[in-house]
């Protein structure tokens, strides 16, 4: 793909995100504020569930949860977006050629900018819950940049792999589902056994929300070296995707019709 064809995908996709995100806001009632509702909602959720009627946490749950429930949100609804982007633009890949790559790319920049007003929130919570403020705070945008890379990366694996067997438009929510519950969202990786932590933090998200923790509500510095091995993984993830979309170019909109 020559610089101009993806200076020109690169835009077409930032204006088809854009026009989802209008189109998703025109049918609801309470058009943009459901992007705040939706994440308030799931924190109420488990909050409920894991403080009250488990009786687990304490007097800092309530952030604990959030920096941990927040970034695991936007990772699991861009993958879980993501996955049937080819096989939803079936029609228009084979009305006129337009790189396969475009389809989950959108999702992408459609829940990245979402996140962006979701996050700012995140921060404006924890100066009115009382947490103070720090230089490290300002490290969080690394772990944005991180997430980002891992995210692409499994978004679209994701969304190549449905459309060859499409038994994953059921594994895959599974697989988050099971990965949720393993990434530290609603427990302390301190409570875990020392030997046990190793296997812990093979979890990339596992290292992700940790990470977001130590920084935002514990006010110190992540590790960097597991981040590191989590952005190494994940870029070489997307060189591997996206090697895969450039030699199935004109394969998959023969797959996405059988």
């Amino acid at each position: 793909m020559h610089s101009l064809q993806i200076k020109h995908t690169l835009e077409l996709i930032w204006v088809k995100a854009c026009l989802n995100l209008r189109s998703e806001v025109s049918v609801n009632y309470l058009s943009y504020t459901w992007w705040i509702i939706e994440p308030l909602l799931h924190m109420v959720v488990y909050y409920i569930v894991f403080s009250f009627l488990l009786a687990r946490g304490g007097d800092n749950y309530v952030p604990f949860l959030l920096t941990g429930l927040i970034p695991w949100l936007w990772f699991s609804k861009t993958v879980s977006h993501t996955m049937g982007s080819i096989l939803h633009g079936k029609e228009l890949m084979n009305q006129l050629y337009i790189p396969k790559i475009f389809f989950p790319l959108t999702f992408i920049v459609q829940d990245g900018v979402k996140q962006i007003i979701v996050f700012t929130l995140l921060l404006a919570f924890l100066l009115l819950y009382g947490i103070s403020p720090s230089l490290t705070w300002l490290d969080s945008i690394v772990i944005i940049f991180v997430q980002l890379l891992f995210t692409i990366g499994c978004s679209l694996f994701a969304a190549l792999l449905v459309p060859f067997i499409r038994d994953m438009s059921f594994i895959i929510p599974t697989g988050l589902q099971f990965m949720m519950f393993c990434s530290g969202i609603f427990f302390n990786y301190h409570d875990i056994p020392e030997y046990a932590q190793h296997y812990f933090f093979l979890n990339p998200m596992a290292v992700i929300l940790a990470a977001y923790r130590d920084i935002l509500v514990d006010g110190i510095t992540p590790n960097w070296i597991q981040l590191g091995y989590v952005s190494i993984f994940s870029l070489l993830s997307i060189v591997v995707a996206v090697f895969l979309y450039k030699k199935l170019e004109y394969v998959l909109p023969r797959v996405v019709l059988e």
